[in-house]
């Protein structure tokens, strides 16, 4: 399985402070049966500043590390970028790291805002043939409130993510409702682990596939894995794949 949202790396961000964590980390990771995590620190938070340039420079690093303590797994570089009314500035000097070089780009919104300028943002990523991943939506304050907000942004080819630790309960229950809801609703494109650590904020991820598959069936289980595959190719991931259900869905209700 590929993991595509983790905070793997050591001492960049608030994840594993340390080599030896992040070793742990990916041993537990291996357990859970994934092979390949996208490492995705935080960038442009208040804490974070991770450019990309820093981040390949990591993420080399880490894969060495990896060989070198015969664990099988394969790290590529991503990043969660915090949005700003400044995404322009960072995108034009490079600074935005894409989720393993493709053209997806991992995105997370204010916790309790929903940003005025969102539309604009996506115009300006569309522009530059870059597709929004929204990372845990069911997060984000507006969309507790009302879920199906989220179906206008689906509408705008805005790709979503739900973490596996909201599934499980981790957050509380309105956001386990929330990510319930969502997968219900076949609405998330990937299933991903939001991983920190190796204890609390951990990885989660037999368990969250398999409320995945009991909450929107193993045909939707099977489409979040194959998109995450997808997504490392670089290959096209509809935005509003097999959604005739949720429109009839939507209309009626």
């Amino acid at each position: 399985m590929i993991d595509i949202h983790c905070h793997i790396l050591p001492g960049i961000d608030d994840g594993p402070g340390a080599m030896k964590a992040s070793l742990s980390m990916a041993r537990l990771a291996v357990e859970q049966g994934i092979h390949t995590i996208i490492a995705t620190p935080h960038h442009r938070t208040r804490r974070y500043s991770n450019p990309a340039s820093r981040i390949k420079r990591r993420v080399n690093a880490f894969n060495a590390m990896l060989k070198q303590s015969g664990i099988p797994l394969t790290v590529l570089p991503g990043q969660e970028f915090h949005l700003t009314s400044g995404y322009s500035k960072e995108h034009k000097k490079g600074r935005l790291q894409t989720l393993g070089n493709t053209s997806y780009v991992l995105v997370e919104l204010p916790s309790r805002t929903f940003p005025a300028h969102f539309p604009q943002f996506l115009s300006y990523m569309k522009r530059h043939q870059l597709r929004v991943v929204l990372a845990h939506p069911e997060r984000n304050a507006a969309f507790v409130q009302n879920p199906d907000f989220l179906y206008e942004w689906l509408q705008q080819d805005v790709l979503l993510q739900i973490t596996t630790q909201s599934l499980v309960g981790y957050f509380g229950r309105r956001i386990q409702k929330t990510a319930a809801y969502i997968c219900r609703n076949r609405w998330a494109h990937f299933l991903a682990s939001d991983a920190h650590n190796s204890f609390q904020r951990s990885f989660y991820f037999k368990e969250g596939y398999e409320m995945a598959e009991q909450l929107g069936g193993l045909e939707f289980r099977d489409k979040l894995q194959s998109n995450a595959a997808n997504l490392i190719s670089g290959k096209d991931i509809s935005g509003l794949h097999s959604f005739s259900w949720q429109v009839r869905h939507l209309e009626q209700n």
